[in-house]
């Protein structure tokens, strides 16, 4: 193996053909890795805000005001 790095020159078409699979399925394994840790970030983020209680009262008043200028 350490001489085929040391020598790509002497390495056969299929040999290539499946160092490009393992990097093709290498940069596969790296993306779904990367991309499931972004969708278990944004999972653990709360990002519901009820609107109930002052903050709707708030909100309203603060619709009526921008409303009327």
């Amino acid at each position: 193996m350490l001489e085929m790095i040391m020598n790509p020159g002497a390495m056969t078409q299929a040999q290539w053909l499946i160092v490009g699979m393992l990097v093709l399925l290498a940069l596969g394994i790296l993306f779904f890795v990367y991309r499931t840790y972004q969708v278990i970030k944004e999972a653990t983020q709360n990002k519901y805000k009820p609107n109930i209680g002052l903050s709707r009262a708030q909100d309203a008043a603060r619709d009526v005001t921008d409303n009327q200028e």
